[in-house]
């Protein structure tokens, strides 16, 4: 369907892909993997505008196949369509548009141009097989567990519901390519696993971009990992993809090495040559001396390049302490401890217009105490999070840091979102905070930076209010739960929330697998680093 062949593309200020070679086969789940700033989302824009860029190689597709795409935001349509008649319009009219063809060639003279036009839109229906809308919406929703939206205005919809809808909307129409650009971003956990399963469950050709753990470990059936300006395919899933890519660079490293040992003897031996020949008149040396050099030549060439490990190194370390705009007068005799911030919410309430959202809460977070704030989307969160850090920085300014889900500026707008949150957190690790409010902050980020990320939360001194969907980061950081549900909040330990998730939803203790596969990967790259191959083997065969 599409194919890459010994492909090069890149900016002015950086090269992207260097003679890569892949491609995507009909009825396949390819996920798109890299770290931030890797090309993920220009590649993605090459297959859909290929003729916008000079580049080097072939992309080898059929330009007239129907791509649906998904990006990483969803403007949110506010009329009063139902969420049926949302999913609904495309094929009501298509099916209008037959219907008034055919009642224009009943009076017409001319039938030609009418009769081609009417074949075409007849096409079009049959490929999408809009005759059938209403039952293929009805279980399309059942599938999600979303049949209960079907009557409500989409005005009325969460934004992550509206997002599904959308998603199903470009499944319904049946794109021959289907690509979705982190289409998890800012769902909440219901949703998502409601997108799991429509993934799942669509028989058509998907290219996804995804940084969602979740996503990875649950759907997905080829890989396509971006890595020092190559692309690497595995046919299969997520899991064994990375055993195979450490197998593999267990075998690629240790060969370099001994090709390396190989070659570095050989050249001791030129070097042997070229003092006799120094030395001593005799052609043979000279001879010999040019042989040698023909075949260190070509034991280079069949070396190859430096094999390589992409650093995940992100090693952020969250600053915890006063600025120095603190007005606080320090004994310099003496070692000064700042405390970690109390933080207490109390009798807040939030409407929408006449909807009331959240009334009357209150809770209270002890100093140095991490808590996670749950919820399904549109349930106020975020809201209350920034009225929070708006209190908080008016009765002690500076004091309190704030990670915002969205942030657009002149500065920003030409980052990824990974980028752009990178940068937001580079900053909370320069400038000290005794208090920390996160909004989303693992969004957008590679997984190796989410895990960097989480460590840097759980060794941090001061207290943290998290806002989070991501399962992961809400297990691996927060002492407590605070779930709202129904414009009110109950409370649970951390460790009974991650029981409560994967018994439900669950066969296996997910987070524990993800956590000890991360853990594998990274102690066997260390040891790769390290040259220790046997090693790096035993830790793989022990897993």
């Amino acid at each position: 369907m599409v194919k890459f062949e010994n492909f090069s593309f890149g900016h002015p200020q950086k090269d992207l892909y260097e003679n890569i070679n892949f491609e995507i086969n009909t009825g396949d789940h390819a996920v798109l993997i890299g770290s931030n700033g890797s090309g993920k989302s220009t590649l993605v824009n090459l297959i859909m505008d290929e003729e916008k860029y000079t580049y080097d190689g072939l992309i080898r597709m059929d330009r007239s196949i129907r791509i649906g795409y998904v990006s990483q935001f969803v403007e949110h349509e506010t009329s009063d369509l139902t969420a049926f008649d949302f999913l609904a319009a495309p094929f009501r009219a298509m099916i209008k548009k037959s219907d008034d063809l055919c009642e224009k060639m009943a009076d017409a003279e001319d039938l030609d141009a009418l009769y081609a036009e009417y074949q075409k839109i007849v096409d079009e229906i049959e490929a999408v097989d809009a005759y059938n809308y209403e039952s293929n919406i009805a279980k399309e929703l059942a599938v999600a567990d979303l049949s209960k939206l079907s009557d409500i205005p989409v005005s009325n919809l969460s934004g992550g519901e509206y997002k599904l809808l959308f998603i199903m909307r470009n499944m319904l129409l049946k794109p021959e390519l289907l690509i979705m650009d982190e289409p998890d971003v800012f769902l909440d956990f219901e949703n998502l696993i409601s997108l799991i399963k429509i993934i799942n469950s669509y028989d058509g050709t998907i290219l996804t971009i995804t940084h969602n753990r979740l996503l990875l470990t649950q759907c997905f059936d080829k890989v396509l990992d971006i890595e020092n300006k190559s692309v690497r395919e595995f046919p299969g899933n997520f899991a064994e993809y990375n055993s195979w890519m450490l197998e593999n660079k267990i075998e690629i490293f240790e060969h370099a090495k001994n090709f390396d040992e190989f070659i570095e003897k050989q050249e001791q031996l030129v070097k042997n040559i070229r003092k006799l020949a120094e030395s001593i008149a005799e052609p043979r040396f000279g001879r010999q001396l040019r042989a040698r050099a023909t075949y260190m030549e070509r034991l280079r060439k069949m070396r190859g390049e430096d094999p390589f490990i992409e650093s995940h190194d992100h090693e952020f370390h969250l600053a915890f302490g006063l600025t120095a705009d603190d007005n606080v007068e320090l004994d310099e005799t003496a070692e000064y401890e700042p405390e970690a911030m109390e933080i207490e919410v109390k009798d807040y309430s939030l409407s929408y217009g006449d909807r009331k959202i959240l009334d009357n809460i209150s809770f209270k977070v002890g100093a140095g105490e991490k808590i996670a704030i749950v919820g399904t989307n549109g349930t106020g969160k975020s809201s209350m999070l920034r009225d929070l850090f708006s209190e908080l920085n008016e009765k002690e300014p500076g004091k309190v840091g704030y990670f915002r889900q969205i942030v657009e500026s002149d500065d920003t707008l030409k980052l990824s979102g990974g980028e752009r949150n990178l940068k937001q957190i580079n900053e909370l690790c320069e400038t000290p905070h005794t208090g920390l409010l996160l909004d989303e902050p693992t969004s957008h980020l590679d997984i190796y930076a989410q895990i960097e990320l989480e460590k840097a939360i759980h060794e941090y001194k001061g207290t943290v209010v998290l806002v989070s969907h991501d399962l992961f980061a809400i297990t691996a950081c927060a002492d407590r739960i605070i779930m709202i549900e129904n414009g009110s909040i109950r409370e649970m330990s951390g460790r009974a929330y991650r029981k409560s998730v994967y018994k439900n939803y669950f066969s296996s203790d997910i987070f524990e697998t993800e956590r000890k596969r991360i853990e594998t990967e990274i102690k066997v790259s260390n040891l790769i680093r390290s040259g220790k191959f046997d090693e790096a083997r035993k830790v793989l065969e022990s897993k």
